[in-house]
């Protein structure tokens, strides 16, 4: 088959060919434009080639692709099926859409040459998250995803707001990809293995508990890179990207990569995802509160990207509402989110378009000094009421099928309340699509137009912009066959669109709504000004986004900064009282060395020589008293022996000194004779 070859290539070839982009601009001109617009087109090209091998394929079952990696167990692949399909159609397409449309609107921008670099990059990724065949390989496109968004919305990175923006998504799409992150090791602690073919069939020795913990961590993910509640706040700060980046990422492609990984999850857990307690019914409620909310801030937002970026949460929310209704890829609530996933695309896409002409043609992208712009640039007029038409859900366009599928699917579960808020969100969203429409092309010109030489966008831009206007058209008579290719033909029918019980109930709301648009823009009814007051507590809660930012900023911004001041404090105090003290303790310590020493070496000297004399004293006491006794011994030896000598006769004295004469002298002799022998 051809898709063994196109599944790589559909990804290696943008990534490949994003590195010879700094080569090709040297060649000057135009040739990096056209040679990004090149690439992108083949790429389309290979996407399409994997369309007839998926239905071709025996039973519907996934092309499966993989050459040895890392390890035998850890392989990268790709793995083809009608999910992994749609989704790099969708990508290819607007990769090309947008570099034919960057011609006209980035023209003559600084840095054109990392502009087409990240852009092919980013397709490539993205390609390469949507058909990876295991976890890890996914979650590397998915941050390479991340890597793209930030470089691409601080694109502009002279200004400062640009620059702040990036780091804001890159923080908090950062949370997400830590939960999936988790998930992944979860799932390889558990099964050992990556691949989705080996958790497919095997899921089933994965316990419950942890299987539940993986699918919160799986929705913390999508929650974070799909903009839904409350990780939502990052697509409107993304709007300092570039106009062409917001359409290709913001609207068409990144965004939807939480709801691919959802639908993906889906079908890799398959009939278990019904029994994972609260975990469907919490991907519901995650996305139908978002849909509301971001309809909401959508109604109330001067800013014409902003409308855009909010009814891109809003969207977002519905795709999610269907998924958390679905138990297989066979229901309709998969089925339907992935449907409107497709014509969201087309009418955002088409809105952020047309947003950058007028932003292009007037230099703001604050609605209240736009007005009257219906004659001045017709075309853009003509194609913003197919886009509002389309966003609104109103028939024969793509979204009255797609959103009419959604809203069945959200009913058939009888959860009325979810029900009520996602009827709710239909009206606000045909509330604030009147309002995009009528604030920027209907009434009088502004004094800011009026100084303007207002034109329409050039042909380059538009081009792009007519092709999803026809897409909007004709999108929604597609349904069947998107039904047959994703598995659900059964549940398909464009008749029945127009005659289930949703329909009439969504007419029957679009009409007040209506009339409440017009008394507020046309007729400026007292009783809508008071509504719109700035002191109006709704107004107020609108205006700082339900404070979500403002909780934001509060508790995680600045306690951080709060933490870091009081950890740099004490470890200033540290760096500089620890030596201190450890200084104070020496000079101290010496210091009592010192008195010390000289106490002892002043004192000591003065013990000995008190000790010698003391000693002295008594030895010479004993010494007077020993020679006093000794002489007085001797004194009497001697008068004892002279009483005794006295008694001896005189003769017998002189015969003593006699024989010791005698002796003496005969010595003497002996010792003269011995001389010399």
């Amino acid at each position: 088959m051809l898709s063994d070859v196109t599944s790589w290539l559909v990804w290696l070839f943008p990534l490949i060919a994003c590195m010879f982009v700094p080569l090709v601009a040297r060649v000057g001109g135009k040739a990096k434009e056209y040679y990004a617009a090149l690439v992108t087109l083949i790429t389309l090209g290979f996407a399409s080639t994997l369309v007839p091998d998926v239905i071709s394929s025996s039973g519907g079952g996934a092309l499966e692709y993989s050459v040895a990696w890392i390890t035998t167990n850890i392989r990268a692949g790709t793995f083809v099926d009608p999910l992994s399909v749609l989704f790099a159609l969708l990508i290819s397409f607007f990769g090309f859409i947008i570099s034919i449309y960057s011609l006209g609107y980035m023209k003559g921008e600084e840095g054109l040459t990392r502009y087409y670099f990240f852009l092919l990059l980013f397709i490539g990724s993205m390609n390469g998250l949507v058909v990876s065949d295991n976890f890890l390989q996914m979650f590397i496109f998915w941050e390479m995803v991340g890597l793209c968004s930030y470089s691409l919305i601080s694109f502009w990175y002279k200004r400062p707001e640009s620059v702040h923006s990036g780091v804001k998504v890159f923080i908090m799409t950062r949370i997400g990809d830590a939960c999936l992150l988790a998930a992944i090791g979860l799932l390889y602690t558990t099964l050992g293995s990556f691949s989705f073919r080996y958790t497919m069939d095997n899921i089933t020795l994965i316990p419950q508990s942890y299987l539940t913990a993986i699918a919160f961590l799986v929705l913390g993910g999508a929650i974070a890179k799909s903009a839904q509640l409350p990780l939502f706040t990052w697509l409107y700060g993304a709007m300092e990207a570039p106009t062409s980046v917001s359409a290709l990422l913001h609207a068409a492609t990144m965004v939807k990569a939480g709801v691919y990984l959802i639908a993906r999850f889906i079908l890799i857990v398959g009939p278990l995802a019904a029994t994972l307690p609260y975990w469907l019914p919490t991907v519901s409620w995650v996305g139908v509160l978002t849909a509301f909310v971001g309809a909401t801030l959508a109604l109330s937002t001067p800013d014409i990207k902003g409308v855009l970026a909010y009814s891109t949460v809003s969207q977002l929310g519905f795709m999610m509402a269907a998924l958390g209704t679905t138990t297989s890829a066979s229901s309709l609530g998969w089925y339907a989110s992935l449907f409107h996933m497709m014509s969201h695309a087309f009418f955002e896409g088409l809105g952020f378009l047309l947003a950058g002409g007028i932003i292009h043609a007037l230099g703001t992208r604050d609605m209240r000094l736009m007005g009257g712009l219906r004659k001045a640039m017709p075309v853009a007029f003509g194609l913003s009421i197919i886009m509002i038409l389309t966003t609104s859900g109103l028939p024969p366009f793509a979204a009255f099928f797609s959103k009419g599928a959604v809203i069945t699917s959200i009913s058939e579960t009888g959860n009325l309340w979810q029900t009520i808020l996602i009827y709710a969100t239909t009206a606000i969203t045909f509330a604030y699509s009147l309002r995009f429409i009528t604030m920027t092309f209907m009434g009088k010109k502004s004094e800011h137009i009026e100084k303007l030489h207002v034109h329409e966008a050039p042909k380059i831009m538009l081009a792009p912009a007519v092709a999803l206007a026809v897409l909007c058209v004709v999108w929604g008579f597609v349904a069947p066959w998107l039904g047959m290719f994703l598995g659900v033909e059964g549940e398909v029918s464009l008749l029945g669109s127009f005659l289930n019980l949703e329909t009439p109930i969504f007419f029957a709301i679009l009409i007040p709504t209506g009339v409440i648009i017009y008394l507020t823009y046309y007729r400026n009814s007292a009783l809508m000004m008071k509504v719109r007051s700035p002191k109006n507590p709704l107004a107020i809660i609108l205006k700082h986004g339900y404070f979500f930012d403002d909780l934001y900023e509060g508790v995680f911004v600045k306690g951080t900064v709060t933490l870091s001041e009081g950890v740099k404090s004490s470890e200033n105090v540290a760096q500089r009282g620890f030596p201190r003290g450890v200084a104070g303790s020496v000079n101290t310590f010496a210091k009592g060395v010192r008195t010390f020493e000289n106490t002892a070496f002043s004192a000591f000297p003065q013990m000995v020589a008190g000790f010698v004399i003391s000693f002295a004293i008594n030895v010479h006491k004993y010494l007077d008293v020993l020679a006093d006794e000794l002489l007085n011994l001797v004194a009497h030896r001697t008068l004892t022996s002279a009483s005794k000598i006295k008694k001896v006769p005189s003769s017998s004295l002189q015969h003593y000194l006699a024989a010791a004469l005698l002796g003496f002298i005969l010595i003497l002799i002996l010792i003269v004779a011995t001389i010399g022998v």
